[in-house]
């Protein structure tokens, strides 16, 4: 029984050796091959590698409408690699030569660990005319891969950048950043170009307006700019001591003959008025649950966006986060110390601030029922930013010290909304209100909220809102008051 056990043990050896040699004679037979390998999601942007997707098919051509650097890639397949390969390029165009730039030039390179290299397309100055450059695969240094895909369809072995029509923006990268009030206390913030920017065009002329409430300085961060993106650093030149008052600086970002200002066009730099609270309470943790990725506060808001002539209340909600802070924040309270003892990765949160965001990167939530006041909004968050606010309530316990009741302020700030058509604006936001435990746990805001832009509403309008952290509360009783809202056109 023992040498049958033996023998079987052996034939069944002698058959996976031979499996796997089978196994090893296929892979050697693969071809390898190489080929531009260049995809775009839904909306037809470029994916970066090494950002990859099986289920698109890779394109053979381009139309380029932006002028920051287009990235293309080359991928080389092959399961026996085993020295560096050379894979050479041509280059041809219609373009004036002095239009691009292209790295690497004329040739890639692929080792067994890096099997995707990237031809690098710059653009040095706007082209005028719809030109295109062609990119070819020529020649490779090893002759046993091939050259292109393995078949005669796709091969993929040419691709071809059409210039289109040029959109060039701009953006300011948020709306509001509060400061401590220190002299030589720091503030960073960028200008984002989502189709890059000439240099030559951006230096010479101002980008930016100011409306001052403090001294201070201001600066380009040269070591973090890119052809996307320039980097401002300000600089207090003075200490802000009186926390009775609020002091703040409004920077605009203006349009200009080559750039259109979207998304974020003012950002307020504010040293709030100081109010003495006791960060232990932490009222804000009460309407927000990171547990729950898709945790919302509900909404009755009074109005008659239906236009009968009949106000009444309209429930809604909003997606609500808290507001991290900074460790030296005189209101932070500490979330997550990511389980190590280096306070540099430890998470805080603002005690008695949330803001209202959506959980998607892309997607704007509905804050303060603000969708409904227009009938031609943009709800992307490039056009419209000022539908997530973030942060939006601060709330401020009687007495410092309070559980369970106190006022809140709707902190002020401009909001850019932007309509279909393209129209932008800038729509200062602010209110006031009280806020009450109404039951064990549950929460109620009752608050009015200002919003202010001469050209959409006329000047200032105000309307009433109830807020709750949960669904479980009685439905407000109806108002007698006038500040019954109407839908607007942008």
């Amino acid at each position: 029984m023992t040498h049958t056990k033996t023998l079987l043990a052996v034939i069944t050896l002698f058959v996976l050796m031979v499996s796997c040699s089978k196994d090893d004679d296929a892979t050697n037979n693969v071809p390898s091959y190489v080929r531009f390998n260049f995809l775009t999601n839904s909306n037809n942007e470029p994916l970066e590698y090494p950002q990859v997707s099986s289920a698109i098919i890779p394109s053979r051509n381009y139309t380029n409408t932006s002028i920051k650097t287009l990235k293309i890639p080359v991928t080389l397949t092959s399961y026996t690699l085993k020295n560096e390969v050379t894979v050479n390029y041509s280059v041809t165009t219609s373009a004036d030569a002095s239009v691009f730039k292209i790295n690497p030039i004329n040739q890639l390179s692929f080792k067994n660990n890096k099997l995707t290299d990237t031809i690098y397309v710059s653009f040095n100055e706007r082209w005028t005319d719809e030109e295109n450059i062609v990119l070819n695969l020529e020649s490779v240094s090893d002759t046993s891969i091939h050259l292109g895909n393995i078949n005669d369809t796709y091969p993929n072995t040419s691709f071809t950048i059409n210039l289109g029509d040029i959109l060039t923006s701009y953006t300011l990268s948020e709306n509001r950043i509060e400061i401590e009030g220190i002299a030589g206390e720091e503030i960073e913030f960028e200008v984002n170009f989502p189709n890059g920017y000439i240099a030559s065009e951006i230096e010479n002329i101002e980008i930016l307006e100011f409306l001052n409430g403090f001294d201070y300085s201001i600066s380009t961060d040269n070591s973090k700019n890119d052809d996307t993106t320039i980097s401002y650093k300000i600089t207090l030149n003075e200490d802000i001591n009186n926390d009775d008052v609020l002091y703040q600086t409004i920077i605009t970002l203006v349009d200009t003959e080559n750039y259109n200002a979207t998304g974020n066009t003012k950002l307020q730099i504010v040293k709030p008025i100081k109010t003495p609270r006791d960060p232990d309470v932490n009222t804000a943790s009460h309407f927000y649950d990171l547990s729950n990725g898709f945790y919302r506060t509900y909404l009755e808001h009074w109005n008659d966006f239906n236009n009968d002539g009949v106000c009444a209340w309209q429930s809604t909600f909003a997606f609500t986060y808290p507001v991290i802070v900074e460790s030296t924040n005189e209101n932070a309270v500490l979330y997550d110390d990511n389980g190590t003892e280096d306070p540099l990765d430890d998470i805080y949160h603002h005690a008695f601030q949330i803001g209202f965001d959506s959980p998607f990167a892309t997607t704007t939530v509905n804050s303060f029922n603000l969708k409904r006041y227009f009938s031609n909004d943009s709800g992307s968050r490039a056009n419209s930013p000022g539908f997530n606010v973030n942060p939006a309530i601060e709330f401020y316990p009687e007495n410092g010290t309070s559980t369970t009741n106190g006022t809140v302020l709707i902190i002020p700030q401009f909001l850019t909304i932007s309509s279909t058509n393209g129209n932008s604006h800038a729509i200062a936001i602010s209110g006031e209100g009280t806020y009450y435990e109404v039951s064990p746990g549950v929460f109620e805001i009752k608050f009015q909220l200002n919003l202010t832009n001469d050209e959409v509403f006329g000047g200032t309008i105000t309307s009433n809102y109830m807020l709750y952290n949960t669904n479980s509360y009685t439905d407000p009783e109806d108002l007698t008051t006038n500040n019954c809202v109407t839908v607007y056109t942008l």
